[in-house]
């Protein structure tokens, strides 16, 4: 028998014992870590997080007085 099957069936052991409240917590906690794995998957699919901000760092530099100028609408004074 392969070790991942006897621990299954150490896992399924240990369930069949529990009170059915207690199951549903480990079918929780057996749901988040799925999640988890999914969402670690995709973020190792994802390109770099410093590739998503390169565009906004292309292009001539602003100065201290374009920001103020764009963000408040007018000249600083």
């Amino acid at each position: 028998m392969k070790p991942s099957q006897v621990l299954t069936q150490k896992v399924v052991a240990g369930l069949e014992r529990l009170p059915g409240p207690k199951v549903l917590e480990v079918l929780d906690f057996v749901d988040f870590l799925e999640a988890r794995s999914r969402s670690a998957a995709q973020k190792s699919d994802a390109e770099d997080p410093i590739l998503r901000v390169a565009g906004c760092l292309s292009g001539s530099p602003l100065s201290a007085e374009r920001i103020e100028k764009e963000l408040y609408g007018e000249d600083p004074t």
